[in-house]
């Protein structure tokens, strides 16, 4: 799957979030930072993107598939 394709799915859930994709043809790693996850859990982070990408791994085009989802201050703090 295209880095750009995967960015384009996750801003459409996360509109202005800095998105970084590791990793190239079926199997990536992804990490958003977005302020709209404040105030959410982990899992529901992680479910809301996920969902989004449930056709590509249904059809084979993605096969693997790691989320990380932080905020601003989660993503600063690992720094």
């Amino acid at each position: 799957m295209e880095i750009n394709r995967v960015k384009e799915i996750v801003l459409a859930v996360a509109p202005n979030a800095n998105v970084r994709v590791e990793g190239e043809g079926c199997s990536l790693s992804i990490v958003v930072v977005s302020e709209q996850f404040e105030g959410q859990s982990l899992l529901n982070r992680q479910r809301s993107l996920m969902a989004a990408f449930r056709e590509p791994l249904a059809s084979g085009e993605l096969h693997a598939l790691s989320v990380k989802a932080y905020t601003p201050e989660e993503a600063a703090a690992k720094q």
